[in-house]
């Protein structure tokens, strides 16, 4: 396990639908390690590192990595300085991933070591509510925001399908071209204090997702911002800087 400490790994584990008339759930899991940086070490010297070292590995299957750096963040949010994330289709491409890194990965982990350490190892049921305009571009930075939700009284998970159809209708209305993921904790996640769920929307830049506030500040003034089945915290955010997109060839 100790090999996985320099690692933030969202897993992709499905790509199940799940559809009736009106919409259908992609769905995924994912893994996740919260890193800080070694002393005299900086964020560059991980992106130099994973961009050639990491980039390099052979992964017996297809596998997407990101670094993530906070951006707008509270004193009690763990005071982490990056993260590492990673993508792959299922549950099982994920286990074979981590089994592959673990016999093949010793020399670039080794490099992760002498720049970072984890505290933190947790896994995630991941579904996307609604998908970002574009494709992804290998190379691309964006912007992550996070909500950590609890569903208000008399609301649950029977409750999402109805409601994401009205806030995707809202988001139409405002142009939003970044995507919206519910994420669900797991195995090794936080077990005090622990919310429902939590949000990502992402977002091109940082003027998007203010463009993004002050519409929903808007419509929120004005009485017509959907209805909330969830009680959600104001958002953290992160730069999101991609290494390897993932590819089915």
């Amino acid at each position: 396990m100790k090999k996985l400490s320099i690692f933030i790994l969202f897993a992709i584990s499905s790509l199940t639908s799940y559809a009736d008339d009106h919409q259908s759930y992609t769905t995924y899991t994912g893994e996740v390690l919260q890193c800080n940086l070694q002393d005299g070490k900086e964020v560059d010297d991980v992106l130099k590192m994973v961009k050639k070292d990491w980039y390099a590995l052979d992964y017996p299957v297809p596998y997407e990595g990101w670094v993530l750096t906070p951006t707008l963040y509270a004193d009690n949010d763990g005071g982490y300085d990056l993260f590492w994330a990673g993508f792959a289709f299922n549950n099982t491409d994920m286990g074979s991933t981590l089994d592959w890194f673990f016999e093949n990965g010793t020399k670039v982990f080794s490099k992760w070591e002498n720049l970072v350490s984890c505290a933190s190892w947790s896994h995630w049921d991941i579904f996307e509510a609604r998908g970002p305009a574009s494709e992804l571009v290998e190379g691309d930075s964006n912007v992550w925001a996070f909500h950590s939700c609890n569903f208000k009284d008399g609301k649950g998970v029977s409750d999402l399908r109805a409601n994401d159809m009205i806030w995707n209708k809202y988001l139409d209305g405002i142009d939003h071209s970044g995507g919206v993921w519910r994420w669900w904790a797991g195995g090794g996640s936080n077990t005090q204090d622990t919310p429902d769920y939590y949000v990502n929307i992402s977002f091109s830049n940082m003027n998007e997702f203010g463009q993004y506030r002050d519409a929903r500040l808007k419509a929120m003034m004005d009485g017509k911002l959907p209805e909330q089945i969830a009680d959600c915290a104001p958002p953290r955010v992160y730069a999101a800087n991609n290494i390897k997109a993932i590819s089915t060839n």
